[in-house]
C-alpha cells in the first residue's frame, strides 16, 4: 500500500491503523452518500427519456426548469445549512439529511403531474445542501496533504459511478420491471434509488466522525487515536477551525487571489461538465438515427467511465509528484477539444460521440480543483472552509439558470448556443489553470522567503498577506 502511495512511506503501525479507520469511517459514508445522490439526480434524466415525459405531461423546457428548482432550493438553504454545521454534530446532520433525501426521492416515484415533481425536486435540493461541502470539509480536516488527493479522488469518483449505475438501472428497470404491479419502469428507478439511499444513512449514523477538535472517543476511535490525529494536523501546520467564522476571517480570505481564482474555476467546471450529461441524452433521444431506450441510457455512461479513470490516475500522479497543475490542464484541454468538435457539428457520428464522451474529463476536474485549493490554503482551515463552500455555492448559482438558455430542451439534438458557450468556457478554463499555476508558484516562493525571514527574526511583512502566516495574524 505504501508503494501505491495509499499510506505515506515510513509511517508507524499506529498511524496506519488510524488512517485505515479514517478511510472506513469517512470515505465509506462519504462515497456512498455521493453515489446515492448522483444516482438519484441522474435518475430524473433517465426517467425523462424512458417514459416520464409522456406519462406526466412534460413539455418544452420543463426538464431544465425542474433542474432550476432543484438548484434554487439547494442555494436557498445553503446559509441555514452552514449555520447548522457550525453548531450541531456533522456526524448526525449528514445522515439525517440522507434519510430525508431518500424520502424525497421515493416521492418522485408517485408523482402524476409537473407541480408534484416540482415539490419533490425542491425538497431534494434542500436536503442535499449540506452533503457535499460537509463531507469535503471532514475529509480535509482529518488527512495530511500528501494523503488528501487519493482520498478526494475516491470520494469524487463515486459521483460519476452513480451516474453510470443510474443508466444501467434504468435500462434494467425498463426491460424487466416496466408494468410490474402496474408501475411504469421509470417509477421503479426512483423506488430502487430509495432502497439504496436508506442503508447509506444508517452507515453514517454508525461510523461517520465529527471534526478532530470535537470528536469524542467511541467504539471505533480511541482517545489515543484522536490525539494522534490532532498531532498529525499540528505537524502539518493546520489551524483549528473557529466555532464561528468571523468577519475578520472572511475579509482575510477575500484579500487574496485563491478565493477568486478557484471560485471562477469551479463555475467553469460546473458549466463544462453539464453538456456531457442531459444534453447528450436529449441528443440521443432526438437523433434521426432512432437510438433504442437501452442505448439512450447506456451510452452516456461511457463519459462517466472516462471520468473515473482520469480521476484515479490524475490524483495518484498529483499525490506522488505534488503537481496539481498537470492533471487540471490536461482535463481542461480535452474538454475544450470536445466542445470545438460540437461547434463544428458537421463531422462523422463517431467524432460527435467522442466530443460527448470526453466531457467526462471535466467531471475529474472537481477532484483536482478541490485538492489544489486545499493545498494552497492548507495552513488555514477557515480559508479552506470559506473557499470550498464558495466554490460549491457560487458554481451552483450559475448552474441553476444558465442551462435554461444555453441548452434549451426544444433545440435538441443540436444545441448551437450551448456548444459555443461550452467552447468559450472550456478555453477559459485552460487559461485560468495556467494563471493559477503562475500565482501558486509565486505563492510558494514568497512562502519560502517568509519562513526564512521569520527564522532570522527579520519578518518585515512584505505587503502580501499569505495564508501560511494566517496563524500569526490571528494572534
Amino acid at each position: 500500500m505504501e508503494g501505491w502511495h495509499w499510506y505515506r512511506p515510513g509511517i508507524s503501525r499506529e498511524e496506519k491503523i488510524l488512517v485505515f479507520k479514517l478511510d472506513l469511517s469517512i470515505l465509506l459514508f462519504g462515497c456512498l452518500s455521493t453515489f446515492s445522490k448522483t444516482l438519484d439526480n441522474q435518475a430524473l434524466t433517465n426517467a425523462y427519456v424512458t417514459g416520464m415525459e409522456k406519462d406526466i405531461g412534460l413539455t418544452g423546457n420543463d426538464l431544465n426548469y425542474l433542474t432550476a428548482v432543484y438548484y434554487s432550493s439547494y442555494l436557498s438553504f445553503m446559509i441555514p445549512a452552514s449555520f447548522m454545521l457550525t453548531r450541531l454534530p456533522i456526524s448526525r446532520i449528514l445522515p439525517t439529511m440522507e434519510i430525508l433525501w431518500g424520502v424525497s426521492t421515493f416521492g418522485c416515484a408517485w408523482v402524476h403531474n409537473l407541480n408534484q415533481l416540482y415539490v419533490c425536486r425542491f425538497f431534494l435540493g434542500a436536503t442535499e445542501t449540506v452533503s457535499f461541502t460537509g463531507v469535503i470539509y471532514v475529509i480535509g480536516s482529518w488527512y495530511k496533504r500528501d494523503e488528501l488527493g487519493t482520498r478526494m479522488a475516491l470520494f469524487q469518483i463515486s459521483a460519476p459511478l452513480g451516474s453510470m449505475i443510474s443508466g444501467y438501472l434504468q435500462t434494467a428497470a425498463y426491460n424487466h420491471l416496466n408494468g410490474r404491479y402496474g408501475i411504469q419502469g421509470w417509477r421503479w428507478l426512483f423506488i430502487i434509488c430509495f432502497c439504496i439511499t436508506i442503508p447509506c444513512a444508517i452507515i453514517g449514523f454508525v461510523c461517520f466522525p465529527n471534526q478532530p477538535n470535537n470528536t469524542k472517543p467511541s467504539w471505533w476511535l480511541k482517545q489515543s487515536e484522536i490525539e494522534l490525529a490532532r498531532k498529525r494536523l499540528e505537524e502539518e501546520g493546520i489551524m483549528k477551525l473557529e466555532k464561528k467564522i468571523n468577519w475578520r476571517a472572511l475579509t482575510r480570505v477575500l484579500k487574496n487571489w485563491p478565493w477568486y481564482c478557484f471560485v471562477f474555476a469551479w463555475c467553469l467546471y460546473d458549466q463544462n461538465q453539464f453538456w456531457g450529461t442531459t444534453p447528450f441524452s436529449l441528443y440521443l433521444k432526438a437523433s434521426p438515427k432512432h437510438y433504442s431506450v437501452s442505448q439512450i441510457n447506456n451510452y452516456p455512461t461511457v463519459g462517466k467511465a472516462i471520468a473515473i479513470v482520469l480521476t484515479v490516475i490524475g490524483s495518484y500522479y498529483s499525490d506522488k509528484t505534488g503537481d496539481r497543475f498537470g492533471p487540471t490542464l490536461l482535463g481542461a484541454m480535452l474538454v475544450a477539444s470536445g466542445s470545438i468538435v460540437l461547434v463544428v457539428w458537421n463531422v462523422p457520428e463517431g467524432a460527435r460521440f467522442y466530443a460527448f464522451f470526453i466531457d467526462g474529463a471535466e467531471t475529474a476536474m472537481s477532484t483536482f480543483l478541490m485538492s489544489w485549493a486545499s493545498d494552497v490554503v492548507k495552513h488555514d482551515s477557515e480559508a479552506r472552509s470559506i473557499i470550498t463552500a464558495s466554490m460549491n455555492c457560487i458554481g451552483q448559482v450559475f448552474l441553476a439558470w444558465v442551462p435554461i438558455f444555453t441548452f434549451n430542451v426544444a433545440k435538441a439534438p443540436r444545441f448551437t448556443v450551448g456548444f459555443i458557450f461550452s467552447m468559450v468556457t472550456g478555453l477559459l478554463h485552460v487559461v485560468l489553470a495556467c494563471l493559477i499555476q503562475l500565482l501558486d508558484v509565486r505563492r510558494k516562493r514568497k512562502e519560502k522567503q517568509r519562513i526564512v525571514l521569520i527564522g532570522t527574526g527579520h519578518d518585515n511583512h512584505t505587503g502580501v498577506i499569505e495564508f501560511a502566516s494566517s496563524t500569526e495574524e490571528k494572534h
